[in-house]
C-alpha cells in the first residue's frame, strides 16, 4: 500500500497565525530591548480549525486498511509456509526413493562387476590351459626327464632312509637282547617286576620298600630306545633323578643304577613315614 509523502500548501488562517506570532516575537524582543518601554498592545488569536474529524476519518480508515493488509498478509505467508513444508514432505519420499534405488543399482554394478572378474579369471585360465596344451612334443619329453630325475632322486634317498633306520633298529635290538638278560637277574635280587609299556619302554616296579606295607610299590618308565636313557615318569619322584640317569649314560651300568633308584625310593620311603 502506497502513501503520498507530498507536503500540503498551508491555509490562510495558518499563514495569518504565523503573521500573528512573528509580529508577537519582534515585539518581545523591542521590549528586551526597550526595558523601561511599556508597550499597552494586545493580541486577537484566531482559532484555527485543523479538520479533527476528516483526520480522524482518515486515520481510521489507514489503520483499518494497515490492519487489513496485516492480515492477508500473514493468511497468505501461512498458506506459502504449508506449501512449502507440503513440498519439502514430498521431496523427502522422492529423495529417499531415490536413495534406495542407487543402493540397489550399486549392488547390481557390484554384482556385474565380480561376475566380470571371475569371467576374466575363468578366461585366464583357460587360455593358460590352451597355451599348455600347445607345448610341443619336445617340450613335454623334457618334463618327464626332469620328472624321472626326480622321482629317482626322491626314491635313493627314501632308500638310505630305511638302510639307516633297519642299521639303528639293529644296534638297539642288540642293546635290548644285552639288557634283558641282565634285567631278569635285577628282578630276583631287588624285588621288582618289569614290564614292557610300548616300544623301547620299560616300567620298572619296586616292591618291599615301606617296612610298614610291603606290598606298596614304587615305579618308573625308562626310554631305551634311544642311545641315551631317559626316564619319561617317576613315581614318586626323587630329587636326585636327573643326576641319577646322567651317571647311568655315562657309566651305561644299568644295575647300579637300578640298585641306586632303590635306595632313592627306600629314602623317600622313611622320611614319608
Amino acid at each position: 500500500m502506497n502513501s503520498e509523502s507530498t507536503t500540503p500548501s498551508q491555509s490562510p488562517k495558518i499563514s495569518k497565525l504565523s503573521a500573528n506570532i512573528s509580529f508577537f516575537n519582534n515585539n518581545n524582543d523591542d521590549n528586551t530591548r526597550n526595558k523601561n518601554v511599556i508597550n499597552d498592545t494586545s493580541f486577537t488569536f484566531t482559532k484555527v480549525d485543523y479538520n479533527q474529524e476528516n483526520l480522524k476519518k482518515k486515520s481510521k480508515s489507514f489503520e483499518e486498511n494497515l490492519s487489513n493488509y496485516i492480515v492477508n498478509a500473514k493468511k497468505n505467508m501461512e498458506s506459502k509456509r504449508h506449501l512449502w513444508q507440503n513440498t519439502i514432505t514430498s521431496n523427502k519420499g522422492e529423495i529417499t526413493k531415490l536413495q534406495e534405488e542407487i543402493k540397489l543399482f550399486e549392488k547390481i554394478h557390484k554384482e556385474f562387476i565380480k561376475s566380470l572378474e571371475n569371467e576374466k579369471k575363468e578366461l585366464s585360465k583357460i587360455q593358460m590351459e590352451i597355451t599348455n596344451l600347445k607345448l610341443d612334443e619336445s617340450s613335454k619329453n623334457e618334463g618327464i626327464i626332469v620328472l624321472k630325475k626326480r622321482i629317482e632322486k626322491v626314491e635313493g634317498d627314501i632308500k638310505q632312509q630305511r638302510e639307516a633306520i633297519e642299521v639303528k633298529r639293529a644296534l638297539l635290538e642288540t642293546q635290548l637282547s644285552q639288557n634283558l638278560p641282565e634285567l631278569s637277574i635285577f628282578t630276583n635280587k631287588l624285588a621288582l617286576t618289569m614290564d614292557r609299556v610300548q616300544d623301547d619302554m620299560i616300567n620298572f616296579t619296586f616292591t618291599c620298600i615301606y617296612d610298614n606295607n610291603s606290598s606298596r610299590s614304587c615305579c618308573f618308565t625308562i626310554d631305551v630306545g634311544e642311545t641315551k636313557y631317559k626316564v619319561i615318569e617317576c613315581n614318586p619322584m626323587l630329587e636326585e633323578l636327573d643326576e641319577l640317569v646322567s651317571q647311568l649314560n655315562t657309566s651305561r651300568d644299568f644295575f647300579s643304577f637300578l640298585k641306586k633308584m632303590r635306595q632313592g625310593f627306600r629314602k623317600y620311603a622313611k622320611a614319608d613315614t
